[in-house]
């Protein structure tokens, strides 16, 4: 499994990856579509997408950045297309993810937020070590990963 770039050969795949059934919407149950966050990362250039492949197959996209205004690496979107969902995607998505942040020096914390009824995702980030901020961010759920130096200690 791995990230690639989204481009002219695949956009117009990805913009039809969807976590339903049925026809993408602008806003999903949980998540905001694949084409309005290409649009959003035109005007806002410090977000990174990406698209999940796994076995040749577009599985899913993510988006990520470093936000400026807030001085924060945030991880915005990681949606898993319908067909591709429960098989463990969304996971080595996340660890892919996390390990392309780290790769800042300067990054020590990973923050993100979820729908507060988003119970899988609530599940799958805390799995990774993920811990709630408990703050909520625009009616979302906010949580952090924080970057272990070894010798150190986090805590929240």
């Amino acid at each position: 499994m791995k990230l690639v770039e989204v481009s002219e050969q695949n956009w117009l795949k990805v913009i039809f990856l969807s976590t339903s059934d049925k026809m993408p919407a602008i806003c999903e149950e949980f998540v905001a579509s694949n084409a309005l966050s290409l649009v959003q990362a035109q005007f806002e250039p410090f977000w990174v997408t990406k698209v999940i492949e796994a076995e040749d197959a577009l599985v899913g996209f993510t988006m990520y950045g470093f936000v400026p205004e807030d001085q924060q690496y945030v991880i915005c979107r990681l949606m898993i297309d319908h067909k591709f969902q429960g098989k463990g995607y969304g996971r080595k998505a996340m660890e892919l993810i996390i390990a392309e942040l780290q790769k800042n020096e300067d990054c020590d914390a990973i923050y993100l937020s979820t729908e507060p009824h988003n119970e899988v995702a609530k599940k799958l980030y805390k799995s990774l070590g993920f811990k709630s901020t408990n703050r909520v961010v625009d009616g979302e759920e906010e949580f952090v990963y924080m970057q272990q130096h070894v010798g150190e200690t986090t805590s929240i």
